[in-house]
């Protein structure tokens, strides 16, 4: 238990904000080289979201720090981005860099634990519509991931298989995105499909005979699928600060939507800030 707790703690700091470079963007730094490099940034960002899970406030806010960092060591590299929405913990090794074709082994975070009090792990107020269901935790997954970039854009697939014993599932994912510039503006825009297989979803959305209730039916959850579409722009407002804005939108399948403990078929989430960059 003091090992999956401290994983989670780093999980929410890493997973929380960045500067750096999305792996589903054709700018990100995470080609080979040479030696040590780094590079980093700091800001804030107030961010509005609705939930997907029941019982909960479908409008939430708040602000939200913004830590970004890229760390390269040759082959090896760490990313932390949450500029953009799509961004987050990423750890990997370039097996292949080559003619604008990537082929690395990552491991990153795809979805985040909740149990009865909700997704936030600082509220700890039971929430009556999830009251009795077993704790979901989070999960870490390693797999391949293949890429072409091209001038502005890139896409991009990935294999992962859950590597924690949390659910023993796999997932797929694709994302296609580009990059336009227009004067002083960077225009990011991304859509993408991700499959999880039965056991990520009936880990995470699936009710078991204990947790059933009379409003709350067992559920044997099968193969799922989301869709991803996200728009991100910033601005620079001196030589070091920038000004960013975000949505991310995803919409889930029947096997996710279909759960007792889901509310919508769907989450949008939007964010403005400012980050520092050195």
């Amino acid at each position: 238990m003091p090992m999956r707790c401290l994983f989670i703690c780093v999980l929410l700091l890493l997973s929380s904000t960045s500067f750096a470079s999305n792996r589903y963007y054709s700018d990100n730094q995470l080609e080979p080289q040479q030696g040590f490099n780094w590079d980093w940034s700091i800001g804030a960002g107030y961010y509005i979201e609705d939930s997907y899970l029941v019982g909960l406030d479908s409008y939430d806010d708040g602000l939200e720090p913004d830590l970004n960092l890229v760390i390269t060591y040759d082959k090896f590299y760490l990313d932390v981005d949450h500029s953009q929405l799509s961004g987050g913990m990423v750890i990997g090794y370039s097996l292949i860099d080559k003619y604008e074709w990537g082929l690395d082994i990552v491991g990153t975070n795809v979805q985040s634990g909740f149990d009865e009090t909700g997704l936030k792990v600082y509220d700890r107020d039971v929430v009556e519509e999830l009251k009795g269901i077993d704790r979901r935790h989070y999960d870490f997954d390693v797999g391949l991931r293949m890429s072409r970039r091209f001038e502005d854009s890139q896409i991009s697939f990935e294999m992962l298989h859950d590597v924690t014993g949390t659910h023993n599932g796999w997932i797929f994912t694709g994302f296609l995105t580009s990059i336009e510039q227009y004067r002083n503006w960077e225009f990011r825009a991304g859509m993408g499909i991700n499959y999880y297989s039965s056991d990520f979803t009936d880990y995470y959305f699936g009710i078991a005979p204990h947790e059933a209730t009379s409003e709350r039916p067992i559920y044997n959850a099968t193969s799922s699928h989301s869709y991803v579409l996200e728009f991100h722009a910033e601005y620079p407002l001196t030589q070091n600060w920038v000004f960013l804005a975000g949505w991310l939108s995803t919409w889930f399948s029947e096997g996710i939507a279909d759960s007792p403990i889901i509310s919508q078929s769907y989450q949008h989430k939007a964010k403005v800030g400012v980050r520092y960059v050195f």
